[in-house]
């Protein structure tokens, strides 16, 4: 992975050893190397960028700050590093450098939160040894974690796309957020969407030019004999959906609760959301046990049937509904119904799906997630395509016949 070293410690410009740690770290020119001497600093690091090798954090460190006010103008409680470890998230390695031991309780938050990503090592005087060990420390890491290159590459990627879009922009046209907000906003759209929107758009245009992450993830290999099918299904399910907060402006794909056993998404489009809020929405209801109450009406084993060939037919049928086979159907799988659950399905059938509801009886009922794209763009083209059907007459026989012979 490449990637920047964080040294964040109070001392580092200090005569002492961690400064001479620094300038081995110079001089070896085996990492690049970031000298941070402040809490705020090391703060305002983290959220401004996404991507280090690793993070060498002083826990005795000295709070130099002349304000608790970030770059954000923000004001904040005194930062320690728990508080920033603990408020953030940091990607790779993060490596505790100390001269005092932590205590139990601070190790066990910690670990909690990063795992096996977390390392704790008291500060030693020969700064010859301590290199090696840290260095030694970074590179065990990385060995073990090459699953973490294609994320850590995307981020690079992310980084670096968005550098380039907003400055492309600002050189066409420097007011281009408020002449874009403004025509929005005349058209009787939600401006702070749509912008998200474009952005989200214009950087993925951007990601897929990347030859470096193309080559990267056609090249992807890991051995692992480890699988757990669990912590796949989480993947899928932060893949899927997106959690929203209830601040933001209810949007195409979002999910609502309506009572103990019935779901919906909301599927009016973006632009039609903001000027008939106050009216009507159009949702797909389903029941949390449709999916349930489905595969025990259409998979159920006979009195005739012989179990093996049973179990074979249900399993290529399963496969079938998983993939939406069924024009009628649209299966959503690892669905948000509860906290930490990843192993329910949604089954709406779009025969009685349909529904729509006024402001009052929608309004509190959001669940906090929404249907990402290009899901949510599938389940509404399937829905119209479903109502859209257009049958036309059967071929002849003879016809068909005539066509299949070699």
């Amino acid at each position: 992975m490449n990637g920047v070293v964080l040294f964040a410690d109070n001392k580092v410009f200090s005569k002492g050893n961690e400064k001479s740690l620094f300038e081995l770290f110079l001089k070896k020119k085996d990492f690049s190397i970031l000298p941070i001497d402040n809490l705020a600093c090391l703060e305002a690091t983290i959220k401004s960028a996404s991507t280090f090798k690793a993070c060498i954090i002083d826990w005795n460190f000295e709070n130099n700050e002349n304000t608790d006010e970030d770059f954000d103008g923000i004001q904040h409680v005194q930062r320690t590093p728990m508080s920033i470890l603990l408020n953030y998230s940091i990607f790779t390695l993060v490596y505790i450098y100390s001269e005092i031991d932590l205590s139990e309780e601070e190790k066990h938050c910690l670990k909690k939160k990063y795992g096996r990503k977390i390392h704790f090592r008291k500060k030693g005087k020969n700064v010859d040894k301590e290199y090696d060990y840290i260095t030694r420390d970074i590179r065990k890491f990385e060995r073990e974690s090459p699953h973490l290159n294609i994320p850590f590459l995307w981020s690079q990627t992310i980084n670096a796309a968005a550098q380039n879009i907003f400055e492309e922009l600002e050189n066409a046209d420097r007011n281009w957020i408020k002449e874009f907000r403004d025509t929005v906003i005349a058209d009787g759209g939600d401006p702070t969407t749509e912008l998200i929107d474009i952005f989200n758009n214009v950087l993925n245009e951007s990601i897929v030019q990347s030859a470096a992450l193309r080559y990267a993830l056609d090249n992807y290999s890991v051995e692992s004999n480890s699988k757990s099918v669990k912590s796949t299904a989480k993947v899928y399910q932060r893949l899927i959906y997106s959690q929203i907060p209830n601040e933001v402006p209810i949007m195409t794909g979002e999910l609502f609760k309506f009572k103990r056993n019935l779901y919906g998404i909301l599927i009016t489009p973006e632009c039609e959301i903001k000027d008939n809020c106050d009216k009507q929405l159009e949702f797909l209801l389903f029941q949390r046990s449709s999916f349930s109450e489905y595969l025990d009406k259409s998979h159920s084993y006979g009195p005739n049937d012989i179990y093996d060939n049973f179990r074979e037919k249900r399993k290529e049928s399963l496969k079938r509904i998983f993939n939406n086979d069924n024009l009628s159907a649209q299966i959503l799988p690892v669905f948000p119904f509860s906290p930490r659950r990843y192993n329910e399905v949604a089954y709406i059938n779009f025969k009685t799906a349909f529904c729509k509801k006024k402001k009052k009886e929608y309004v509190s009922k959001r669940m906090g997630y929404r249907l990402n794209a290009p899901y949510i763009h599938q389940l509404r083209q399937r829905f119209v395509a479903y109502f859209g059907r257009y049958g036309v007459p059967a071929i002849p026989d003879s016809l068909r016949e005539y066509n299949l012979k070699k």
